[in-house]
């Protein structure tokens, strides 16, 4: 008799995304040991799982994971190479528009002193990111010297030291009142929605923005094969933004812990079963 799948999943806590991964998991033959930030464990257990699955919150806590689990000699999904580059937009910037991805016009800034002069070359507006930063924390829209300087005594008066560089700056896509979230499971995408905000210029779910379902079409696949062939393989949410001036989508980000506990609800694709059924067919 063939022994179970034992699968290890990490998380910050269980959420109900986690909770119908486990279930599916389980239903399919999986054995599952969940272990959370509060958990107590030992990397040297780590060799008896087949396979590990990171669902952690924070993206440091996320690398560290993967790094231990792969040093353990055990597959961990997300990749520590893919996590590495999710959690850092800058990076990302840098290696989409290598393998000649359509990301918008940017920069990494190191010193808060090359930010003077910027917005003639954006212009005359841009945004600001933080390259770690997640649910559009930090995200800043800059339109006037004024802005810029304003955002500049804010930064540099709690970060004299200039631990909290790099950043990014990154066009300001004319997209309408939209973006797009494609959830990609695997090598494939599975679902695609906008995600709408009227009142707002962010449009993250966790900030109001409404959900309307959105065809897989020939160019959302092509955009997310093209960054699969930089990441690898895995489970990602892709943040693509359609420029209304020229007519062509643009890769905005890669998020390496999708939550969809929301968008499910309305797009009907199952992004837990397919996570489940994705991470058992992982195991080598």
């Amino acid at each position: 008799m063939e022994s179970k799948p034992a699968v290890l999943l990490f998380v910050t806590k269980v959420r109900e995304e986690e909770k119908r991964i486990v279930e599916f998991l389980r239903h399919d033959g999986a054995d599952v040991e969940i272990i959370s930030e509060q958990s107590s464990w030992n990397v040297q257990d780590v060799k008896h799982y087949d396979i590990a699955l990171v669902r952690c919150l924070s993206q440091s806590t996320a690398l560290a994971r993967a790094r231990y689990i792969e040093a353990a000699g055990v597959k961990a999904i997300n990749s520590r190479h893919a996590i590495e580059i999710c959690t850092d937009k800058g990076l990302q910037s840098v290696l989409f528009a290598r393998h000649e991805i359509p990301v918008p016009a940017w920069r990494v800034v190191h010193h808060y002193r090359d930010l003077d002069g910027l917005l003639p070359q954006f212009g005359h507006r841009f945004v600001i990111k933080p390259v770690n930063a997640s649910w559009g924390r930090g995200v800043t829209l800059i339109d006037s010297p004024a802005s810029l300087a304003v955002w500049l005594s804010a930064r540099e008066s709690v970060d004299l030291k200039g631990q909290h560089l790099p950043v990014l700056v990154q066009e300001y896509i004319e997209k309408d009142n939209f973006d797009i979230r494609v959830v990609i499971v695997g090598s494939q995408p599975v679902a695609a929605f906008k995600r709408v905000s009227e009142d707002n210029w962010k449009t993250n779910t966790h900030l109001g923005a409404d959900i309307i379902p959105l065809a897989i079409d020939d160019e959302i696949t092509r955009l997310s094969r093209a960054v699969i062939q930089v990441l690898g393989e895995g489970v990602y949410g892709l943040d693509l933004m359609f420029n209304t001036r020229t007519g062509q989508y643009v890769v905005c980000e890669v998020n390496q812990n999708p939550e969809f506990a929301k968008s499910w609800k309305i797009h009907q694709v199952d992004v837990a079963a397919l996570i489940a059924r994705y991470t058992i067919n992982s195991i080598e």
